[in-house]
């Protein structure tokens, strides 16, 4: 949630083209309010399923195998090869297929390593798991050491 709070390079490039460095909008890019605080919570949750979970990124032979059963949709998307960043990308119509095709191998669901920071994100196919608390909710402070962890990693400010 907070990736997309980060400052847009391009979008700050201009700002700065058109008004200068001092312009509010740079100054504030990347703030993190405490409307948004207020609003949410930090939830440790754990993924439950009567399947597996793929491991995409570690699973080469089944990324080798799902490059030949989509072989034209990857052609078709200028795909040479199966590798971590397509199965990673925005190009939905791509990693949507993939999705579908492990969803028909009975997978309970995927992880797949971050764009961001390559840590291991979690995604579960519906019906077949779900994620369980496994501990209490927190309350996102200014003062909670992961916020201010990802706050930092992300270059965003707590304002």
């Amino acid at each position: 949630m907070l990736a997309d709070l980060r400052p847009n390079a391009k979008a700050i490039a201009e700002l700065r083209e058109l008004f200068g460095e001092t312009t509010p909008a740079v100054r504030d890019a990347g703030v993190v309010g405490h409307a948004l605080l207020e609003a949410h919570v930090l939830c440790p949750a754990r993924a439950v399923g009567d399947a597996d979970l793929c491991d995409i990124d570690a699973d080469v032979a089944l990324r080798h195998g799902l490059e030949h059963e989509h072989a034209l949709l990857l052609a078709a998307h200028e795909i040479d090869h199966l590798d971590i960043s397509q199965v990673r990308s925005k190009d939905r119509i791509v990693t949507q297929t993939i999705g579908r095709s492990l969803f028909t191998r009975g997978y309970a669901g995927l992880a797949v390593g971050s764009n961001l920071d390559d840590e291991r994100c979690i995604a579960i196919f519906e019906g077949r798991a779900e994620l369980v608390p496994d501990g209490d909710p927190v309350e996102l402070t200014p003062e909670l050491p992961q916020l201010v962890q990802v706050c930092a990693e992300f270059d965003l400010t707590l304002g």
